[in-house]
Order: structure tokens, then sequence, then C-alpha cells
């Protein structure tokens, strides 16, 4: 702030009356706008840095720090381009005023708004790894204050600092400028910088179209928050789309404007009038993999854990496992390891897992009383003798939880108002994992029917990631970085998320205590578990946009035959699909004969691929990601699916076209669904049929419609989990799955560190492979006098002229070299 207020300066008069006073007013306040607007630029400027600051030190990887910050102050020069006119007609009152005190103070109050409104949407972005954007309004006012309450107080301490400079900027520069405002633009100059802002406004893009192998985090880092903001507050409130070289609308409801038009029909259901109606032809995959005893149906226990993630959890997970006991049960178990949530958020966990349902306009809890009839496996089961029983640690009429699930006959609903007295609440939003799990024991043991549907809630791996007894999960999580052979810069970064680590580290332990528990009881051998997670936790470092939907899928039961690892792909959409069919199959229950099934089962076929299709919706606000086979689109954008939820952009026109068809023609069928809210003709939910095999014979394959990737790919890659830097070797099979000789090909190997910095590439002898062959190869890499650490390798065929990759290939395969 400045010591005194600035002089009055006086504005030349101009004679009443005459043509050119009205004009020649709004002409001077528009010239007076831009002498003072580099007070706002300069603000704007602090907090962009500290965004930076913030955003490069918790770790995330980033392709290039330099192309990103230069694109990021070109978005944000687009932005001040765009908004320029529409800022200078809501100061115009301000700049109107008499005394260059009141313009001061007016212009300077004003700013400094948007100052700390910048600031704030900066701190939801560093916490959350998108831009918030139109999902605000689809949350209550006591959804966000609970929210908000619960994250904790104030600013990170970057934010906060970079927050004060900013407004100590904005003031300064305003006074100082204010001082002299005789030398100010002419008025042919000011007319062409408006007459510009008036054409970005209309016709520019909202943003920069993505750069080549831009990450989606780079990308959202870059954006201007508070221009992403309104941005997709015009598209959700009033219907006006965001306009960029990508046609991007993160964070907006706008559907992609380049997908073709579709109508309900095209999604090739039954009835155009209930478009997500079909025959339940849902085959029994699991059935051969369990030992059945048809006169007594298994007790299905659920675990939904919050913010599980892959990439922390499991076998090859990218950023080191910190789930020991999940890692141990996974060993036991049926685990997908390419699985998908259906949403970023939990508000459709729920919907999806039990229902396999449609999203409606901001997902199908969010329709209230107003949600239509339809079955789910919890209401098939209720209406065949299983009690059903929900716990959770917080509110459970948070995103409808409550609503949607006393409609499916949920016997028991315990949230964070019936723990009572001997436990203890954590934060606002209630009760952390072990006490939930005490909680949940505790009843258990007063109710004993059999069968039931048990269903656990988790929340400690949530905002603020504070729990009781911290601190001693520090030296488990320092044992872990050693186990990960972590370099020391490295493990800095790991550190910065310490509270979120020790968070997994506690709720794996939790689930321990759980299951040493239940497996003590006389229920447990009759039990199949199902544990998996209702989105990725978006904290921690997101190689892949997809990351933010893939968490694990555990299958465990004492009545496995065999533990299986999967890498096919399924979705939450398969898990009530492929249960039902289970049940109805192996113990003869009965099953609605016409469903509304998103999904069509899960797969079990060990090798990856994927048969299915489905959407995927980051908020409730957002429809702009889809699944189809080999490929992936996000925001219009198209990318091949690896092994391990890796993408790759890709330019494949018939595929992009094909994709971008059905995923219209299921934004049809939604939106027909939304305008209708009829899922099923009255009375179709309680109808119920036995399990026909003969309609029941296979996964339909729906996806495969779609052209498939490349003929030529990595068929497999065997690698050391350690192994010494000078005697570092792998195995990789090439497969082509053509009847035609591949093209020549070099196998390329590429070591990259964490935040996929190139080390080395090591080059195979090119060969051709011939029509429905593969071959195994033994490839020493180069990695002599590289520091011990985590690193990771990259194998694809290669172009010999080019080096580019000319098949499909494996990608951030996890690699320890040992000291």
């Amino acid at each position: 702030m400045v010591a005194d207020d600035p002089p009055e300066v006086a504005t030349p008069a101009r004679a009443p009356g005459t043509a050119s006073t009205v004009l020649g007013v709004i002409g001077d306040s528009a010239a007076r706008f831009l002498r003072l607007l580099p007070a706002l630029i300069t603000a704007a400027l602090c907090l962009r840095v500290t965004e930076f600051a913030a955003g490069w030190t918790v770790g995330t990887p980033a392709t290039d720090a330099f192309s990103t910050a230069v694109r990021a102050l070109a978005d944000d020069t687009l932005t001040l381009l765009r908004y320029l006119l529409p800022l200078w007609v809501i100061c115009l009152p301000l700049l109107l005023a008499r005394s260059a005190r009141a313009r001061f103070w007016g212009i300077g109050l004003s700013w400094s708004a948007i100052v700390v409104a910048q600031a704030c949407l900066v701190e939801y972005f560093l916490n959350a790894r998108v831009p918030l954007g139109a999902d605000l309004y689809t949350y209550s006012l006591h959804e966000i204050r609970e929210t908000v309450s619960a994250a904790g107080p104030g600013l990170r301490p970057w934010v906060g600092a970079g927050t004060a400079l900013a407004l100590l900027s904005l003031w300064a520069v305003l006074a100082r400028r204010t001082r002299k405002e005789s030398d100010m633009l002419a008025p042919r100059g000011t007319l062409l910088i408006f007459g510009l802002s008036l054409a970005a406004l209309l016709f520019g893009p909202s943003e920069l179209p993505p750069a080549h192998a831009e990450s989606e985090y780079a990308r959202s880092l870059r954006l201007n928050k508070i221009t992403s903001f309104v941005d997709s507050s015009l598209a959700y409130l009033v219907g006006v789309p965001a306009r960029t070289g990508a046609n991007a609308a993160a964070g907006s409801g706008a559907s992609p404007a380049a997908s073709p038009a579709a109508s309900p029909a095209d999604y090739g259901r039954l009835d155009p009038a209930y478009p997500f109606l079909h025959t339940e032809q849902t085959p029994d995959v699991l059935g051969p993999l369990f030992n059945i005893d048809p006169r007594t149906p298994p007790n299905l226990v659920f675990v939904i854990v919050e913010g599980l993630g892959r990439s922390f959890s499991g076998p090859d997970a990218s950023l080191g496992s910190f789930t020991p006991f999940l890692d141990q049960l996974a060993a036991k178990s049926l685990y997908w390891e390419n699985f998908l949530a259906t949403q970023g958020r939990t508000f459709a966990v729920l919907p999806s897992l039990f229902g396999s349902l449609p999203f409606a306009a901001q997902g199908f809890e969010a329709l209230g009383s107003r949600m239509p009839e339809h079955a789910t496996l919890l209401s098939v089961l209720k209406g065949q003798r299983y009690h059903l029983r929900f716990y959770t640690g917080t509110d459970s009429k948070f995103d409808n939880e409550r609503t949607f699930l006393e409609r499916q006959g949920v016997d028991r609903i315990l949230d964070r108002k019936d723990f009572g007295p001997g436990y203890a609440r954590i934060n606002e939003w209630g009760y952390d994992d072990s006490e939930l799990m005490s909680f949940v024991l505790a009843d258990r043991a007063r109710d004993a029917r059999q069968p039931f549907v048990e269903i656990i809630q988790t929340i400690t791996m949530h905002s603020p990631y504070r729990f009781p007894g911290q601190e001693r999960y520090t030296p488990q999580f320092e044992a872990q970085l050693g186990q990960l052979r972590l370099a020391e810069a490295d493990r800095n970064s790991y550190r910065a998320n310490r509270d979120i680590y020790t968070s997994i580290m506690y709720m794996d332990e939790a689930l321990r205590r759980y299951f040493d528990a239940a497996a003590k009881q006389a229920s447990y051998a009759n039990t199949i578990f199902i544990v998996t997670g209702d989105h990725r936790l978006p904290e921690l470092p997101i190689a892949d946009w997809i990351d933010r939907y893939h968490v694990p899928l555990l299958i465990y039961s004492p009545l496995l035959k065999a533990p299986r690892r999967i890498k096919s792909v399924s979705s939450q959409f398969d898990v009530a699909p492929s249960l039902l069919a289970l049940l109805a199959h192996g113990y003869g229950l009965r099953t609605p004969p016409a469903v509304t099934w998103l999904g069509t089962g899960l797969d079990v076929e060990p090798g990856f691929r994927n048969v299915h299709e489905f959407p995927l919706k980051q908020t409730k606000a957002n429809l702009v990601d889809f699944v189809c086979g080999d490929w992936f689109v996000s925001r219009d954008a198209l990318y091949l699916l690896h092994d391990g939820m890796h993408t790759e952009p890709a330019t494949n026109a018939a595929a992009l076209a094909s994709a971008q068809g059905r995923f219209a023609a299921f934004r049809a069928a939604n939106d027909e669904f939304t305008r209708t809210l009829v899922l099923m003709p009255r009375g179709s939910a309680l109808r119920a049929a036995p399990y026909l095999e003969l309609e029941r014979k296979s996964l339909p394959a729906i996806a495969m419609t779609v052209p498939v990737g490349d003929a030529l790919a990595v068929r497999s890659v065997t690698l050391p989990e350690h192994a010494h830097a000078a005697e570092l070797s792998i195995e990789v099979t090439f497969g082509n799955s053509s009847a035609a000789p591949s093209e020549l090909f070099v196998p390329l190997v590429v070591l990259t560190t964490q935040d996929g910095r190139e080390l080395s590439e090591t080059y195979g002898s090119s060969l051709v492979l011939p029509g429905r062959q593969s071959i195994t190869l033994h490839l020493p890499i180069k990695a002599t006098g590289i520091p011990a650490g985590r690193y990771y390798l990259s194998v694809y065929p290669s172009d010999p002229a080019t080096g580019k990759r000319s098949g499909d290939g494996r990608f951030r395969l996890p690699l320890v070299i040992d000291g």
C-alpha cells in the first residue's frame, strides 16, 4: 500500500453541449484504463510466478518447463486481450468518477478482489490438480462449506506470499500511474487496442491449442485460472461454449464441438424411448474361477477406498507402492491392473459400481428424488433375501448418496452421526479409516444375518490428509523410500507430499486390521470381498490424464480357486453386471431380463486388451472423456491406450471419427435420458428371469468396430526389478498380427528419469517381422555411469530413417538401478 493518497489531477474540461462530449468522456476513460492496466498486469505476473514455483516444487513431471512457461504467458496475453473490453466496461463507473482519489480507491479495491479471486483459484488448482470450473455450481452451499472447512485454513505459504506481493505491486504501480494522468495513449491507439480486444472476444480461441506431447498437468498449469473459471461458467450457465485450438473444454459442461451429430437411436438399444435399455446378456466369466456351492449364496463386501489410485498401489505402480497389505491381498486375488473408475470424483461411484447407470447431467445421484425406476445389484439382491448395510465415516447425504442407497432398499445406512461416544472425530469430514473399521466390526458383531452385502466407504485419503498419530508413520514412509531406491532429489519430491503418502499407509493398515478380524468370523469362508478406489486422488503427480481414473480392482475370497493378475481393461460399469451373472448362473438367483447397464461385464483375459467402450466424467459438469477399444478420446484429442493405462497421442483419423461417433451417440442417449428421466418401462426393474446360457456366450465387443492399433507391437517386456547399471538388460517380444510382413523397423529402448528426462537410447538391429510371427530379443541397455535410483523404460519399434515410433510399444516400465 502507499503511504499517502495520490494528489488530485484535473481532467481537461470539455465544453458542455458539444456533440463530442459523451464520446470524449468515454474515450478518456478508456485511455485512463489502459494507463492503469500495468498495475493489474504486474500483480498477475507475481501470481503466475508463484503458481509456477508452487506447481513445479510438488514433484509433478514436466516435459519442458520453459516451453510451458512461455505458453502460459501466451495464454495470459490471450486472456488479457479477450477480456480487456469487458473489464473496461465493468470498471467504467469507477473510471468516470470525478476525483482521482475515488478512481484510485475504486479501481484498487476492485482489482484487488480480482487478484484475491485468482489466488484462491490457484490454491484450488494446486490442491485438486485441475482448474476450478462449472462444477462449483453443482454442489450445495452446505457441501461447499463442508469441503472448504475440511480442507484447512488459509493459503499455502507460496501462494500467500505471492498474493501479498501481488497486492503490494498492484497498489504501488496504481499509485504511481494515477499521479500522472496526462501521459495517456492517443485515441487511435486506444481504439485499435479495444478493436483487437473485441475481435479476440468474438472470434479468438479461449486458450492455445495443446502442444505436441504436452501433458494434461502442464496444460492445466499454464491455463489462466480465472479465465478458465469464467469460460466454463459461461458455458454452463448461459451455454456459451469455449473455443480452443483443440475444442478443449475441461472444466466446462460443453460437449466437444468437433464431435459428429448423433441421435439416441445410434446407441443401438432396444427402443429409442429407452436409449439405455437392452437385453441382459452379460456372461458369467467369474463363475469358473470360484468354488461354488449353489445352496449357499455368498456374502459380498465392498470396500470403496477414497482416492485409491494404481500409480501408488500394487505391482509395477509408477510412483512405487505404498500399500503393503493391499499388495499382499492382490497376490491372493483376482487383480485388475488396468481398471478404471468412471468418475474423477466421488459423485458417481455408487451408481456406477452398483448400477452401471448413466450420468444424466450432473451424475445420477444429483437427480435426488427425481431418480427414475432402475435396477441395481443392490435392489436385485434386496429382493432375494440379502441384507444390505452401508458404512461411512463421513456424511452419507453428501452427493445425495443416502437418497440413492435408500432407493435400493439398503437396510442400514450408518454414517458419522451414528458413531457415538468412544470414537474420535478427526475433522469436518468425520471419522478416519481406523475408527471406521472399528465401528464396522463392532456393528457387524450385532448383526449375523446372512447372506449380506456390506459396503464400506473410507475418507482418510482426502484433503487435508491428517489423522491422529501421523508422525508415527514417518519412519515407515522413509523406509519405503529406501526400498524404492530413490535418488535424494527424488525423495524430496515425495517428502513434499509426506502427509498424503502417510495417509495412504494409514488406510492400508486400517484395512489390514479389518481383514484380520473378518477372517476370524463365521461368515468369512463364504464371502467375496471387492476392493477398489472411487477415483485416483489428484494431489500426487499424474503422468497421463487417464491416470485420474486409473484405480485397482481386487476380488478376494476364500472361495477363489487361484489368484490371477489381469491386464485387460474393465471399468466400474462392469462390476455389477458380472457379479449378478455369477450369482444368477452359479447360485440360481434371478435377474432382470432387460437392463440399462452401461457395462458389458468384467474381462478376465490375462493379457492386455480392451473390448469395452464407456464414458468417463471428470466432474459433475464435465463429460469430455471416452474410452473405446484401443483408443482414449479426451477433449476431441485421440490417444492410443497401452498396458499400464499409459496413453500416446495419435493421429489416426479413422479411429478418431469412429470413437467420436460412438461418444456422440452416448451423449445423445444421455441427453435424452436427462430430458425424459425415464430409463425403462414401468415395472421392468421388478421383473426377474433365470440365467440362460445360450444368450450369454461371450463379452460383447461393441468397441472393436473401432479401428485397432498398429499390427506391429511389443507383446511383452521382461526386465529385472533391480539391476546394476553396467549389467542392465531386458528381453522384448515383438509381434506382427498382420498377415503381411512388417515394414523394416529398429527396436528402441529409452531410459528416462521419473520426471521424463531422457538418459539414454538403445537400438537393436533392424529387422522385418513376417506376418503372424513374433520374435524375442535380448537387449543390453546403455546405463553405465547412471547413479542408483528409480527410472523408467519405454520400448517400441522405430522407423530406421526417422527414429519415430512405427508400432505399438510399452511405456514407463519402472526399474530400480542399484548402486
